[in-house]
């Protein structure tokens, strides 16, 4: 039974399903209630969309503890160590874990911060805007937005940075797409797996529906790693690393340096 249960894998039924669940909440919060209560709450607008983003990842994590419930029954370490693959990277030739396989990761990150971060690919989701000018973003759904006066010795802001962080970059996105999806999607995909998992990544990011296509680049990198070394820390490192800068800005802003 526990072998069956570790090898079946999942329909085109069920992974579209699973991935409405969680996407279907981060558009009702950019498209419904934003546009709802933006001006209604007495803070800065950008705190709510933050707040519901976090919402929004956090019920990712509680998807992924139901799933895992249901597949696993009991969840021992051992068993989502198995399943989820929290294990170093395993070389595909000999079957051994390898260390020297996270050297990958770097060329990712770099990718990451010299063509995302910097905004060199910025004219895909200004080309996508105007095709679809609907989708041109508000301006409190910008990170920017909330470089103002107001959150000057602000600290709280931490808060929302290491929550958000956490279930950004662990117990949200990353268990649910790399941890839950991924080593389930080979019986329909077949070896095109990682790639579909990475568009699938890519387009749940509804609540930021323009900056889609840029993430599709980062996001198939993203897959193929951890789906080629059956790792789920390669993805881990490579996105937990936005963390820093995000960290970073927060406390320039907390200090009145932005």
């Amino acid at each position: 039974m526990k072998n069956n249960i570790e090898q079946e894998q999942y329909s085109l039924k069920k992974i579209m399903g699973l991935w409405l669940l969680i996407t279907i909440p981060m558009g009702v919060a950019r498209f419904v209630i934003m546009p709802i209560f933006y001006d209604r709450v007495p803070f800065h607008p950008g705190l709510l969309f933050w707040g519901l983003m976090i919402l929004g990842m956090m019920w990712q994590f509680v998807v992924s503890v139901i799933v895992l419930k249901h597949e696993l029954g009991s969840l021992t370490w051992e068993k989502l160590k198995k399943r989820l693959w929290i294990n170093h990277p395993i070389d595909p030739k000999t079957g051994q874990t390898n260390l020297k396989k996270y050297w990958f990761v770097i060329p990712i990150i770099l990718y990451a911060f010299l063509m995302e971060q910097t905004g060199l690919l910025s004219f895909l989701s200004t080309g996508l805007v105007k095709l679809f000018p609907a989708l041109e973003p508000p301006t409190y759904i910008l990170i920017q937005s909330l470089a103002a006066p107001e959150f000057v010795g602000a600290w709280y802001l931490l808060g929302f940075v290491f929550i958000s962080s956490l279930f950004n970059y662990l117990l949200g996105e990353e268990l649910f797409f790399r941890g839950i999806l991924l080593p389930k999607m080979n019986g329909v995909f077949g070896e095109f797996d990682w790639a579909v998992n990475g568009i699938l990544f890519a387009a749940y990011h509804v609540h930021k529906a323009e900056e889609i296509p840029v993430f599709i680049i980062g996001s198939l990198f993203f897959s193929y790693l951890n789906k080629k070394y059956k790792s789920f820390y390669p993805c881990l490192l490579v996105h937990g690393v936005e963390f820093l800068p995000l960290l970073i800005m927060s406390l320039l802003v907390i200090a009145g340096k932005v």
